[in-house]
Formats: structure tokens, C-alpha cells, sequence
């Protein structure tokens, strides 16, 4: 028998081998915002869930248990606590499942007949990343994490000392390697568009996540370039309809 929250969207995070469940929606948003702010008080979880302190504790105390989020002392004030991510976020399964549209289908049928453009072997991983998505399944944190690893792996080859010249060697890598067509839009900040996205382009229109191992990658290569964290966001997405996929690149504040 199916249990009642069994319709509820669920997360996975990982520490130390082990893999945890999160279901409860206010844990799922106390640990987004970790995630997308990285250190938060307890005021500013207590305002963005809009809970009594007493909850928000509750709330707090079974995500340290789980050893899903640890307390640190306030840099700017020892007497405060503030609150971080302890484990790695994998993904999420949400039973609200994506259906892909039949001209995807479609299109994956057609190649078969115009295989010098796209061959079956370009398009496994997609089709792959469709199937999860019709199975409620979302891997973005995994397939970024990819991402990240190759930037890693090349940034000793693709970053230089100048922008210019790492603007270059990027769109290089990204032509020689199938990528896309990368035109740069502007440099302060860091704006890029490609076109003939491979990562999106036989995807069908309207799955979530966008390039997300794209943004891994440009993550990790302009890491290395200002040599601290970057905020890369993707503003326009061929999935969305538009003709290119657009990424800023900003180094992130500490």
C-alpha cells in the first residue's frame, strides 16, 4: 500500500556513503535555500518559511540529525549560529511526471534516415535524459558535477592569463568538440551564447534543466580563470524556443 505523502516531491542528498531521503516540503525549502544562499541565520530561515521559532528549531534539529545541514559560528557575531549544506544534493524524483511531445519522438525516429546530421550515438544520452524526466527523476546536481569534472580536467589547457585568450580557447573546445558555435556578447560581465547547442538542441521543448552540464563546465573553466567561485546562470535555453543558449558568467561575492 502506497504511503499518503507518496505523492509529495522527494530529494536525495548523499553524505559519507549514505544516501537520505528528504520528503517533508519545509525541510525541501530550508534546504534549498542552504543551497542557493549557502550560509543562512536562523532569522533568515525563520522569515522565508514564515514558522514560529520553536518549528523552525524543530525543523533545524532533524536536518543536523540527518546530517544533512552542520551550525557554524557567525563570522560577524560568535554569539550566532548560522546554518550550511553538509551533504551533496543529487537530485529530485517528482511523481508530477514531464511527457515528452510526440515530434520528439518523432525526431528520434527521422534520424535514422538523416544520420549525418544526428546519429543515434549523439543522441543516447538525451533520449536517456528524456526517460528520467518522464520517470520523474531529475539528476541536474549529477549531470552539473559532470561537468564541473571535465571543466576541471581542461581547464589547465583552456584558461590563460587574459580573458581574451580564454574566450578564445573556449569557443575553440566548443567548435572542436561538437559543443556548439560560442559568440561572445560582452565581457564585463561574461556573456555567452551558443549556437547549435549540442547539449539542448534534440531535446525536446520544454524539459527543465536547460544545459546544466554546460553551465558545470563554463562553472569550472571561469573558477579557474578569476581563480574563486563563479555564478554561471543560463538566461536563454533552445528548449525555450530560443535560436541560442545564453550564459553569465559573474564571479560570486564572498
Amino acid at each position: 500500500m502506497p504511503e499518503s505523502d507518496s505523492t509529495k516531491e522527494l530529494e536525495l542528498y548523499s553524505r559519507d556513503g549514505r544516501v537520505t531521503s528528504v520528503r517533508s516540503p519545509i525541510r525541501i525549502q530550508i534546504l534549498r535555500l542552504l543551497r542557493e544562499e549557502e550560509d543562512v541565520s536562523f532569522s533568515e530561515i525563520q522569515e522565508a518559511t514564515g514558522l514560529s521559532k520553536s518549528t523552525v528549531s524543530s525543523y533545524l534539529n532533524s536536518l543536523d540529525d540527518a546530517g544533512l545541514i552542520v551550525r557554524v559560528p557567525d563570522p560577524s557575531d560568535a554569539r550566532r549560529k548560522i546554518y550550511r549544506l553538509s551533504a551533496t544534493y543529487l537530485g529530485q524524483i517528482d511523481p508530477a511526471t514531464y511527457a515528452a511531445p510526440t515530434e520528439y519522438r518523432e525526431l528520434i525516429r527521422q534520424t535514422y534516415t538523416n544520420y549525418d546530421r544526428i546519429d543515434y550515438k549523439e543522441m543516447l544520452p538525451h533520449i536517456f535524459r528524456v526517460a528520467l524526466a518522464e520517470s520523474g527523476i531529475r539528476i541536474d546536481p549529477v549531470l552539473k558535477r559532470g561537468g564541473n569534472i571535465l571543466g576541471e580536467a581542461v581547464a589547465p589547457y583552456v584558461v590563460s592569463d587574459s580573458l581574451d585568450k580564454t574566450l578564445e580557447n573556449i569557443q575553440e573546445f566548443w567548435e572542436h568538440y561538437g559543443f556548439g558555435d560560442v559568440k561572445v556578447v560582452s565581457t564585463a560581465p561574461v556573456v555567452l551564447d551558443v549556437y547549435k547547442c549540442y547539449e539542448c538542441m534534440t531535446l525536446p521543448k520544454g524539459i527543465a534543466g536547460g544545459c546544466i552540464i554546460s553551465k558545470g563546465i563554463l562553472s569550472s573553466l571561469f573558477s579557474a580563470f578569476f581563480h574563486c567561485p563563479v555564478v554561471v546562470k543560463e538566461v536563454a535555453c533552445m528548449t525555450e524556443g530560443s535560436e541560442f543558449c545564453r550564459f553569465e558568467i559573474k564571479p560570486k561575492m564572498l
